[in-house]
């Protein structure tokens, strides 16, 4: 997973066009070339998409994007207030290269595996919703529910609730199960402005 944190909306809008407009063209790429997922060649969608930014696309291996199904199912797109998230498959989508293109168009923080700090006003009351949201989506053990700030360091993605001192967290190893319960919750953080706790 891709995560932006963006300065205000109106950048985080942009960032979220610029990744909606890459996946369109990506989707026509592959359902158009003759060997899409060949590795002597880099996607033209990436080179285009670096092209535009200032930002040349490397023949890496991490810079491509490789998802276990096609880009049109498989790649998604989310906008949340500031944050905007690019995932598919588990796979790393476009490493640092990407992650410069979203400082470019006004990002302020960046992260691959996104640990959130959300304040509430109310930390415990504001983690048992949304874990029981969780549990209402069949996500009964995909995730653990702590105030122990420690057990955040093995954590593949993490909500940080806060008010003050007071914290609650909701922590996700790397399992492809626990990566989806927390694209799940991500939609319900929407105007309570996360950020990024976990930036570099």
């Amino acid at each position: 997973m891709q995560a932006a944190e963006c300065g205000s909306i109106a950048d985080a809008e942009r960032v979220e066009a610029e990744l909606v407009a890459l996946k369109s063209a990506y989707v026509r790429y592959e359902a158009e070339a003759e060997h899409p997922w060949s590795e002597d060649a880099v996607p033209p969608p990436l080179v285009a998409f670096g092209e535009r930014h200032e930002v040349p696309w490397t023949r890496s291996r991490e810079t491509r994007f490789l998802l276990k199904g096609m880009f049109d199912d498989e790649a998604h797109v989310l906008r949340v207030d500031r944050m905007v998230f690019f995932w598919g498959g588990g796979f790393d989508l476009g490493g640092p290269w990407l992650r410069t293109i979203f400082r470019k168009l006004g990002a302020t923080a960046c992260s691959d595996a996104p640990h959130l700090r959300v304040a509430c006003d109310d930390p415990s009351v504001r983690a048992d919703a949304l874990a029981q949201f969780l549990v209402d989506e069949d996500y009964e053990d995909q995730f653990t529910l702590c105030d122990d700030a420690a057990a955040i360091d093995d954590a593949s993605f993490a909500i940080l609730l806060e008010h003050g001192d007071h914290r609650r967290y909701l922590l996700f190893d790397d399992s492809g199960v626990q990566d989806w319960a927390f694209v799940m919750l991500l939609p319900q953080l929407d105007g309570e402005d996360p950020s990024l706790a976990n930036a570099h």
